[in-house]
């Protein structure tokens, strides 16, 4: 199982947005990650849109958190930011794969897929915060 880079561009940019208490530039959290400055902004914006991070535009504006770390769920988090996986060709529209009419790799797939997320619900972003918050802030200072 693999999430997709957009989507681990968010959890990572989430992380760090949960280590500061003021609004950070895009552009910070992409240096301090070394990714692009543009998936950095996708992400946060998709993250705006889904409740968990608020934005200010402007000069002095950035993206924040704005809920509770101990509410967010890495499982609920990552299926709304993934929410059409498709794990082999045969979850794909207008498949092609002549074994799809009576093949259970789609079954066995779907259900390692659920296994996957739900294994991450049993997570929160306190929990990443914990266990990784002198790096983060580490990054913080660096970046």
């Amino acid at each position: 199982m693999r999430l997709s880079r957009f989507t681990d561009i968010a959890l990572r940019s989430v992380m760090y947005l949960g280590t500061h208490r003021e609004r950070v530039p895009a552009r910070v959290v992409a240096e301090a990650y070394g990714v692009s400055k543009d998936h950095v902004m996708k992400s946060l914006q998709s993250l705006s849109a889904l409740g968990i991070v608020d934005t200010e535009l402007g000069r002095n504006g950035g993206f924040a958190l704005c809920r509770d770390p101990e509410t967010i769920r890495l499982g609920a988090l990552a299926r709304a930011l993934e929410p059409s996986v498709e794990w082999a060709e045969c979850f794909s529209e207008g498949s092609t794969c002549p074994l799809t009419p009576s093949c259970l790799l789609a079954d066995a797939l779907d259900g390692a897929g659920r296994a996957f997320f739900d294994h991450l619900d049993g997570y929160t972003l306190a929990d990443l915060l914990a266990a990784n918050g002198p790096r983060l802030v580490e990054l913080r200072l660096h970046a």
